[in-house]
């Protein structure tokens, strides 16, 4: 027992405990509803959530197609990819190979108690990557990683929760120099596993993973090699990358690489890493509450400890920004791409900076540019950590660590009370569906809405998801659907109307077609329209077959 002790944190004893710790802590967060994927939270028709869940369902529901991630009931007849409603496609992709269900459900609860016992694996391979032995500071790292408040408050962003894949990219990254060279078979594993989970991730992952390249292209003695190593790990990283596109994603369709609006909006702000505790409480944190997507409080009681650790960093180890500098420049450069080109403190805008046109594509891609600080938000914490264990004896070390826990615990006091709020929310039924059922009969077979998403001035949640979560319950193909990355012309809907089959019936938004006879009138005399109080759904008149002669 006492072998175990001693060698158990780095050993699977220990990677039990880390993963066990993580998912504790999300059980006492969320609760156990959450985790199993029956609570009220999951089942709203008018979240993000929704999307996520409607997508799912609508993909493992179909038919294989080619390639693997393509579905046609949503955005039909031209479909669109799993990718595009955040389903967590290589989740799906293997759900869809070995459980495909029956009826609507959900598979996300699951997921989100996974990414908990990942980010506790992440914490266990750090450790063990730095050559730290010590159970209270794997114990003290596991916690401050699955409290980490820019993750735990993405719960309504569920493919965002994958946060364990930064955690494995730093692994990686300690892993390559305590070997000395590049570890290039893990990384390609890694990289081409983010692509599959999230856009957002992947691009954080990529970014490690560059400074590991760079590092590698610099080391010496042995140059040559090294700089061979450099070369070929992103060939065959992406190179591998762009050959599995053409089995799950390529050819894409026509404006599938078309971005968004919102990029200096969807930032960071200066006091973002400062706000959002017990301790301190800024009266102005933010200049709008779309800097809500660049929350990114750290604690005060950890940055503290982290100005001490770098202090101990530099009288002891005055080399270890220089073996690092690759690493630090990334990090610096995503903390300003974070920021943005509107750069807030508090309220306060201190200056714009022009964004060149060859940068717009990338910007509108990645326009939540607030999210790229979570890189430097976990090398921070991680970087604390393991100061402390190198350069405080074991003993203070430890205690220094449990104190560092509880303030850390204690600070998130209203942080935790926030999110519990918010997963509280259940929502409310926007559609009767029986209402619905009994209007549109059997003889209806698919469903056409205007307009389409990205040409409506509604908000998605009042009626579109809503339709959405009904069209695939029912097995309807819908014309559209809040789907990212995709749009459909914004007129000549009256021509679309006009040709549309008999077995198709048309939702039309009630903002955009305030009256029911502007439905009536593009339906035309042989169709009839019921006020579904958020939408107008109208139908063709079933023609009877004529009697069969005598």
């Amino acid at each position: 027992m006492k072998r175990w002790y001693r060698d158990g944190a780095n050993g699977p004893l220990g990677l039990a405990v880390a993963a066990l710790l993580c998912l504790g802590y999300a059980l006492w967060l969320y609760k156990y509803p959450v985790l199993r994927g029956t609570s009220p939270f999951w089942w709203r028709e008018d979240a993000d959530i929704t999307q996520y869940l409607a997508g799912f369902n609508a993909f493992v529901h179909e038919p294989w197609h080619w390639p693997l991630l393509r579905m046609t009931s949503l955005n039909a007849p031209e479909g669109t990819y799993a990718t595009f409603l955040d389903t967590v496609p290589l989740y799906a992709l293997f759900l869809k190979l070995v459980h495909p269900g029956a009826g609507y459900w959900n598979p996300y609860g699951l997921w989100i108690a996974l990414c908990f016992t990942l980010q506790g694996v992440g914490a266990w391979w750090i450790c063990r990557e730095a050559k730290i032995r010590s159970w209270p500071v794997l114990v003290a790292l596991a916690l401050l990683l699955a409290c980490f408040p820019a993750f735990t408050r993405r719960i309504p962003h569920t493919s965002l929760m994958s946060q364990w894949l930064l955690l494995f990219a730093l692994a990686l990254y300690l892993r390559s120099g305590r070997m000395r060279r590049l570890a290039t078979w893990p990384w390609v594993a890694l990289i081409v596993g983010a692509f599959y989970i999230n856009i957002y991730l992947f691009v954080m992952v990529s970014s490690v993973f560059a400074a590991d390249v760079l590092r590698e292209a610099l080391r010496r003695p042995d140059r040559r090699a090294s700089l061979q190593r450099a070369l070929l790990a992103p060939v065959l990283a992406y190179g591998l990358l762009y050959l599995s596109m053409w089995i799950t994603l390529l050819p894409l369709p026509p404006g599938a690489a078309k971005g968004d609006w919102g990029f200096g909006y969807y930032s960071m702000n200066l006091l973002s890493p400062l706000n959002g505790g017990m301790l301190l409480r800024l009266e102005h944190p933010q200049a709008a509450d779309t800097q809500g997507e660049g929350h990114n409080y750290l604690g005060i009681f950890l940055l503290a400890l982290t100005v001490v650790v770098y202090r101990l960093r530099a009288r002891s180890d005055p080399a270890f920004w220089r073996r690092h500098a690759a690493l630090f420049a990334v990090l610096v450069l995503l903390t300003l791409y974070a920021l943005s080109n509107r750069v807030f403190f508090g309220p306060t805008l201190l200056y714009t900076v022009w964004v060149p046109s060859a940068l717009e594509n990338l910007t509108a891609t990645f326009r939540s540019s607030g999210r790229f600080f979570w890189p430097v938000g976990y090398a921070i914490v991680v970087f604390t950590v393991l100061g402390v264990a190198r350069y405080i004896r074991p003993r203070p070390a430890a205690a220094l660590l449990a104190a560092l826990v509880a303030l850390q615990l204690w600070d998130l006091k209203l942080h935790h009370e926030s999110v519990r709020a918010e997963i509280a929310q259940g929502g409310t039924q926007v559609i009767d569906a029986g209402r619905w059922d009994a209007f549109l009969g059997p003889d209806v077979q698919a469903l056409n809405y205007y307009p389409p998403s990205r040409c409506s001035q509604s908000p998605a949640h009042r009626t579109l998801l809503p339709t959405m979560v009904y069209a695939v319950k029912h097995g309807y193909p819908l014309s559209t659907g809040y789907i990212a990355r995709t749009a459909k012309p914004c007129t000549g809907y009256d021509t679309d109307v006009a040709r549309l089959p008999a077995s198709t019936a048309v939702v039309f938004e009630k903002e955009a077609f305030p009256n029911q006879g502007d439905a009536e009138r593009m339906m035309g005399p042989d169709a009839t329209c019921a006020d579904m109080q958020a939408v107008f759904l109208c139908r063709r008149n079933r023609i009877s077959p004529p009697p069969e002669k005598p």
